[in-house]
């Protein structure tokens, strides 16, 4: 106990101060982030589905060694967890038979956005949660002209992830 209790101050003491991006996120960071982006321009927008709850917790855990700059709930509410100024661990393995293999770990050129999913990452996502994405997306898309949007499935293929009864088409039209 005392072991985990001293691993999780050392986590949080390892988290550095920053400014949210999207005015409409609340604020909890995760320790799982590389500062800056070693030179990289964000270029692209990673959508992913979480399959399961407990998605803020577990990028807060000294274990899990993953994160995303932005989690959005069912119920809409948007949580950013990494600085978009910094690298997030949501996105670093490319199988060989995906388009981007071979460039830098993409981690350095994209944001990473997860959804809140079932474990299979296969339910109907409510409104509420599209309409707070769309509209997280749309300000991305403000801020960095003619940035890609892809999903997670396209870099690890054949991964579901963000998984089937996703509406890809409302997030790229945002």
């Amino acid at each position: 106990m005392k072991l985990i209790l001293l691993l999780s101050i050392v986590a949080i003491a390892s988290v550095h101060s920053w400014t949210l991006d999207y005015a409409g996120a609340k604020q909890i960071s995760s320790p799982h982030f590389n500062r800056g982006r070693q030179g990289q321009a964000i270029t692209c927008l990673v959508l992913h589905g979480t399959a399961g709850g407990g998605t803020i917790e577990w990028f807060q855990n000294p274990t899990s060694k993953v994160s995303a700059h932005y989690v959005v709930g069912q119920d809409g509410s948007v949580t950013q967890m990494v600085s978009e100024d910094d690298t997030a661990w949501h996105n670093g393995v490319v199988t060989t038979n995906s388009q981007f293999y071979g460039r830098p770990n993409p981690n350095l050129w994209c944001i990473g956005i997860e959804f809140s999913r079932n474990i299979q990452n296969n339910n109907v996502m409510p409104e509420v949660q599209i309409q707070a994405g769309i509209r997280l997306v749309a300000d991305i898309k403000r801020r960095y002209k003619g940035i890609n949007i892809h999903t997670h499935d396209q870099f690890s293929v054949g991964r579901t992830c963000p998984g089937p009864n996703f509406p890809l088409a409302r997030f790229k039209n945002a």
